[in-house]
């Protein structure tokens, strides 16, 4: 438990703690005004009941001749007038603390789930290998909010409603002992008793809600991210049920953990009554002080009123907390997983790493997780500023991990790349990556105009529109954009750029790539989808830079790289081949074959 407190302290504790500090002084201030207002009907209730009081009561005889009230009667009103304003300002105060408890706790939310975002996206690429998109979305969307609403909001109340508690205790204590023992010990006994019995059942409920919910958004993920083969074969049933077998799981978890903290609430009502009936009892049959039966029950009752609501918060406060803690303890584990060197891997590198001459790849060797043998191992190469080179192989030859290499977003175990005589490292990688414009296979456009997907992730008055429209043309692309698109520019792509072709998609993505003005292009698979005639089109955008860049292609396809300077065949992480696209063909058996093989492809699909 202690272990548990110890998270949650520090999830409150991150950024605003002035503020938190504030937030505790202030729950405290409004435990003792909600006492001062529970005890400032005790003395108009027993003034009711009996007026000798204010000659015999020192304290009242002192206010009663001190403010000089004519008479007994005006005496009375201004008790019943100021015990209402003191509950009326007490009432306000606490709105307003939980008001500040509330809204203290989701920018929490935001401040927690911002700084995971922002680790994740800052963890190195390897990382997204082993982990799915939708799990971590769960967590930022799902997961925080569990913990923000399910244990941050919770904590706080259940101290504010126990501090709340002692003070109300406090003034019942001071009027009578034993009648505050009887009925604080049944209730809050009872309440501990029941906690304790559902305890490990909420732990279950928790862990199952928290698998339920990967499921669930996985199961969106999967129907919208392939919507269109959905659509095609016609199995919306089908991801329909996928998603609504995990969504009637979470119906019944959440409906558990609603029946669970409600469970004391009907019961305790009767017991609240029940004790009005023991205290008047215990005070007009046992102590025989029938003149104390009025103010002492208006007292309790009111304690009740005030009692019974934050005892019954807290139990179902403590439910939340424990059906919630496998959300707490999901993103405690990554926060500080995460969190080591996060401010270290955020800071961003201004300066471009100058590039001449060569990229050398020395004894590299990369072994993927979990992978029981190195993809490339003790890989030795060196590609030329300014040239056009190729990589072609098989499947499982190595090339996209190079290229990954390359790109620095995976880092080998051994070896090294030197740039110009500088190794990369953790330090420089940033300036490395500067240099390069990537164009992968699969296109990211997001939902967004033309624009601000040829300028991706630059500011919208950062973004140089006379650099988007010589990347266009570069691509390609330009006239197709400003004859044929209803806004130029402006237009919007649609999700994934679902408004476009494939070609079209593929030459956003090379404007994209050239945006930055690169001195590396990498073509990773860029026309492997593309029918013949746009595959011509985007070769003839790529070989406009020929020799004005360094370019690197990745292809299956030998007519790709037909152009190249040279091209090296790859097989199980080495180059057994290298030279031009003619000299492979006469020398090397194995491209034969290959170019052989996709002769007949291209002619198949003709």
């Amino acid at each position: 438990m202690l272990k548990t407190l110890q998270k949650i302290w520090l999830l409150l504790n991150i950024g605003e703690n002035k503020k938190l500090y504030g937030l505790i002084v202030a729950i405290f201030l409004m435990g003792f005004l909600d006492m001062l207002g529970v005890a400032s009907i005790f003395p108009f209730l027993s003034v009711i009941s009996n007026p000798a009081l204010i000659q015999t009561n020192s304290k009242l005889k002192w206010i009663y001749d001190r403010f000089g009230f004519p008479n007994k009667e005006s005496f009375l009103v201004a008790l019943g007038i100021s015990s209402f304003v003191i509950l009326v300002l007490c009432t306000t105060f606490r709105a307003l603390t939980t008001k500040a408890v509330m809204l203290f706790s989701w920018k929490k939310y935001f401040i927690i789930s911002k700084r995971l975002l922002a680790q994740y996206i800052h963890e190195p690429y390897v990382f997204f290998l082993d982990r799915n998109s939708s799990e971590l979305v769960t967590y930022l969307m799902s997961e925080v909010g569990n913990v923000a609403k399910g244990v941050l909001i919770p904590v706080l109340q259940v101290f504010a409603r126990i501090i709340l508690t002692i003070f109300i205790l406090a003034v019942l204590f001071t009027v009578n002992s034993s009648a505050a023992i009887l009925v604080i010990g049944a209730i809050g006994g009872a309440y501990t008793l029941i906690y304790i019995f559902v305890r490990h059942k909420l732990a279950e409920i928790g862990k199952g809600a928290l698998r339920t919910s990967k499921k669930m958004y996985k199961a969106l993920y999967e129907a919208f991210g392939g919507i269109k083969d959905i659509k095609l074969m016609g199995k919306e049933s089908l991801f329909i049920d996928k998603y609504a077998v995990p969504a009637k799981e979470m119906i019944a978890f959440q409906s558990e953990r609603f029946l669970i903290g409600q469970l004391p609430q009907y019961a305790f009502e009767a017991m609240a009554f029940g004790g009005m009936l023991l205290i008047t009892i215990f005070v007009a049959v046992v102590k025989k002080d029938q003149q104390q039966v009025v103010p002492l029950v208006g007292l309790y009752a009111l304690a009740a009123y005030r009692l019974m609501p934050a005892l019954q918060q807290v139990y179902q406060d403590l439910t939340n907390i424990r059906s919630f803690l496998p959300s707490l303890e999901i993103i405690y584990k990554d926060f500080m997983e995460s969190s080591a060197d996060y401010e270290k891997r955020q800071q961003p590198s201004h300066q471009i790493l100058p590039f001449y001459h060569e990229v050398q790849f020395r004894d590299l060797t990369y072994q993927y997780p979990r992978a029981q043998d190195p993809v490339i191992e003790n890989f030795n190469l060196v590609v030329k500023a300014n040239m056009t080179v190729g990589f072609v192989g098989g499947s499982g030859a190595g090339k996209t991990t190079l290229i990954d290499v390359l790109l620095g977003l995976l880092r080998p175990q051994q070896g090294a790349m030197v740039v110009d005589g500088v190794i990369i490292t953790e330090e420089n990688l940033r300036s490395w990556q500067k240099n390069i414009g990537y164009v992968p296979q699969h296109i990211y456009l997001s939902d967004d105009t033309v624009t601000r997907n040829i300028a991706f992730g630059v500011p919208d008055n950062e973004i140089d529109h006379q650099a988007v429209d010589l990347a266009a043309q570069l691509a390609n692309i330009h006239d197709f954009v400003v004859k044929e698109l209803p806004q130029g520019y402006d237009t919007e792509v649609g999700e994934r750029g679902i408004r476009l072709s494939g070609g079209q998609r593929q030459r956003i993505g090379i404007a994209r790539a050239v945006y930055h003005n690169p001195c590396v292009l990498v073509f990773d698979e860029a026309t492997s989808a593309l029918d013949g005639i746009t595959e011509d089109v985007i070769l003839e955008s790529i070989h406009r830079l020929s020799h004005k860049k360094t370019i690197i292609i990745v292809a299956h396809r030998l007519t790709t790289v037909k152009e190249c300077d040279v091209i090296y065949m790859l097989e199980r992480g080495k180059i057994i081949g290298q030279g031009t696209y003619e000299e492979l063909l006469e020398k090397n058996q194995q491209f034969r074959k290959m170019a052989k093989v996709n002769s007949q492809q291209h002619q198949a699909k003709e």
